[in-house]
């Protein structure tokens, strides 16, 4: 968090960042109630033949749906433009302060490295705000999953407790399987992309000198080496990726089927009315994505983080000879 803080320090206007990033905040958990409200009042109205009843759910519903998205949209297009000038923010300081180094500084690396501190680098970092699934979408998962786990805790305790025996395991496994060594493995991606942009440039650059030298094979062969093992790093991101996405369903559908049938008998005892039912479904599928969206969120941030160290490095660099 120190380096996000760097980050946000450097490109200026935090204010604003949390005022949009708070009033982002209720769409999910918003959405979620006004769902499983729908249903349960719907499905309510169908036991009991009430048209009427129905056709006011539906209205209500509509016209609910079509304002919070209409204040999504709002606060979106307000975000997307704050993003917009943050992104050039960074990107101009870091490329002023770069140009503002002493020429041994900039010499003692290789060009491939200016460059993807530049570019790779800063578009990995920046993708905390301008990517979905990245740090805002986390704050609002957080806040759909607290007030979606009141209402559950509320309705019944004991189906709160299966939804979150399931649950659990599913953040388990993305924060072990994948997110816990994302940092070290996108750091080294940033890294071999340095080195390939190196070779590359060495490539074209040194062109006239390798065919006067006969060295155009070599050059190639230094090239190949670091574009194979750029795609050897990145083959280890995916690996994991795909490992957290077969094991992932799993716990999603052993879950859903737990509480259907535990709830079910609960709807055919009289405990329970088949619309509360539908609607702790309701919840518990809105608790769910939500903690999908977390965890995906939490990995997506983590492997932005090995940009934002990269940004943060650069920016340290000292302008003195």
């Amino acid at each position: 968090m120190r380096n996000v803080y760097d980050l946000f320090l450097m490109a200026g206007n935090i204010r604003r960042f949390v005022i949009l990033t708070l009033l982002r905040c209720p769409f999910d958990a918003v959405r979620t109630i006004i769902q499983a409200g729908f249903l349960q009042f719907a499905f309510g109205r169908i036991s009991l033949n009430d048209q009427i009843g129905l056709n006011y759910a539906c209205l209500l519903f509509g016209i609910g749906s079509l304002l919070l998205f209409l204040y999504n949209g709002t606060v979106w297009a307000l975000y997307a433009a704050y993003v917009t000038r943050w992104v050039g923010a960074i990107r101009k300081k870091l490329f002023f302060h770069i140009s503002c180094l002493s020429l041994q500084k900039i010499e003692a690396r290789a060009a491939g490295e200016w460059i993807t501190r530049l570019n790779s680098d800063v578009q990995v970092a920046v993708a905390l705000l301008d990517q979905p699934l990245h740090l805002p979408h986390a704050v609002v998962s957080i806040v759909n999953v607290c007030v979606t786990s009141v209402i559950l805790a509320l309705v019944d305790p004991k189906l709160f407790g299966l939804i979150m025996l399931f649950v659990i395991p599913h953040m388990l496994i993305s924060q072990l399987f994948v997110a816990r060594s994302m940092t070290k493995l996108a750091t080294e991606v940033q890294e071999a992309t340095a080195k390939n942009a190196a070779d590359m440039n060495a490539l074209v650059i040194c062109a006239d000198m390798a065919m006067l030298y006969n060295a155009q094979g070599f050059l190639l062969r230094h090239f190949e080496q670091s574009s194979l093992e750029l795609k050897k790093r990145n083959m280890r991101i995916h690996h994991r990726r795909a490992m957290e996405n077969g094991l992932k369903p799993l716990t999603g559908m052993g879950g859903f089927l737990a509480i259907l049938l535990i709830g079910g008998s609960l709807a055919t005892a009289g405990i329970m009315t088949f619309g509360q039912l539908v609607a702790v479904i309701q919840y518990r599928t809105g608790l769910l994505v939500s903690m999908m969206m977390l965890a995906n969120s939490l990995i997506n941030i983590k492997t932005a983080l090995a940009g934002v160290k990269r940004v943060n490095d650069t920016m340290h660099i000292t302008m003195e000879g």
